[in-house]
């Protein structure tokens, strides 16, 4: 324990006028916790093709070092991006360095419970964190996933939960609260998850998600925060693209162009910019196109291979992380009123 709290630093951030931002400091705090204590598939976690979540990382640990209230960070993301594991770090950094209670919620409990032996106990890298933790007993919520950290000052806890039961939603309180797959958490219970931090004087909230509907789930948290987009300059017409709006034009052989000139792009050396101010709620579109680790092979094999409009719909959520719903677009005020305007309907009983 006492080794683990050698790790607290904030990483610096570089904050531009125009609402720009690019990670500048050293690998401190979280970003270090993550390296040493997580693991992926592929071996210790590593910010080598990842350097756009170095940005998400500093905000986080911003926020705990200097405790600052009420905050709120979504991440509207492509598939198989990193966040997760990013997320289940950072849910036990906070238990175990900063000695918060955390709950992260889950679609529904047999979700949370794969998830806690699946994915909470394997990217576990150390003997030494995982011996921290144990079983707890039963606190007022499902007693599966419930992690146990004793310290001084009395045990913190980790909740690993579903969010179908309404107990898990309304029965503990917390201090940060993770909802993962938040496109498919119940809309009623998501809602009253909110009041689990209203006694913190911390309460910080972390969304994440792939979106699949426009306007509802992840990509109205993202639409509610400053809304970032990952910008990357080309070296040779020194044009920004985000990449994700320039699909598929930006991609050429087997690598990333710019739009503009053709030049060449590094994916990994952008910058966050928000197009508006929210001091208390960032949000991020993370997309494949901004993470090297994701083979770009793989997406642009997966774009040409989409046929259906279905099809496309599913690329551009997992890939672009841009929400469409597709064939499921759900029936909007917004839609009634273009068919309504589009032509005159009349009711009348069908034939038969």
């Amino acid at each position: 324990m006492r080794k683990s709290r050698k790790i607290i630093g904030a990483p610096a951030m570089a904050l531009a006028s125009g609402g720009s931002s690019r990670y500048s400091g050293e690998i401190r705090g979280l970003a270090r916790f993550l390296m040493s204590e997580m693991s992926t598939d592929k071996g210790a976690f590593t910010f080598e093709g990842r350097e756009a979540m170095l940005e998400v990382v500093s905000a986080l640990d911003e926020v705990l070092n200097n405790r600052t209230p009420d905050q709120t960070i979504s991440v509207l993301k492509g598939a198989q991006v990193g966040m997760t594991t990013l997320a289940i770090g950072f849910a036990l950094y906070c238990v175990t360095i900063h000695r918060l209670n955390v709950g992260y919620f889950l679609p529904d409990q047999d979700f949370a419970d794969r998830f806690d032996q699946t994915r909470v106990r394997s990217t576990l890298r150390r003997r030494g964190l995982a011996s921290l933790m144990r079983d707890g007993k039963y606190k007022g919520a499902s007693p599966k996933g419930l992690k146990e950290f004793p310290g001084r000052g009395g045990s913190r806890f980790l909740y690993i939960l579903g969010l179908r039961d309404i107990g898990n939603a309304i029965s503990i309180p917390l201090d940060v609260l993770i909802r993962d797959e938040v496109d498919d958490l119940p809309a009623d219970n998501l809602k009253w998850s909110n009041d689990r931090i209203d006694a913190s004087p911390l309460a910080l909230t972390l969304n994440l998600a792939v979106g699949r509907t426009p306007g509802a789930g992840i990509h109205a948290m993202f639409e509610a925060g400053d809304r970032r987009r990952w910008h990357v300059r080309c070296q040779a017409c020194h044009a920004d693209s985000v990449l994700e709006e320039h699909w598929p034009k930006v991609f050429s052989g087997d690598a990333l162009a710019c739009p503009a000139c053709g030049g060449a792009l590094d994916r990994g050396a952008g910058r966050w910019e928000a197009a508006r101010a929210r001091p208390r709620h960032r949000s991020y579109r993370l997309s494949q196109l901004a993470i090297g680790a994701v083979r770009l092979d793989r997406v642009a094999a997966k774009w040409a291979a989409a046929r259906l409009p279905s099809e496309k719909a599913r690329f551009r959520c997992s890939a672009l992380a841009a929400p469409d719903a597709g064939d499921t677009q759900p029936i909007s005020r917004e839609l009634l009123r273009k068919l309504r305007d589009a032509a005159p309907y009349h009711l009348a009983e069908a034939p038969a």
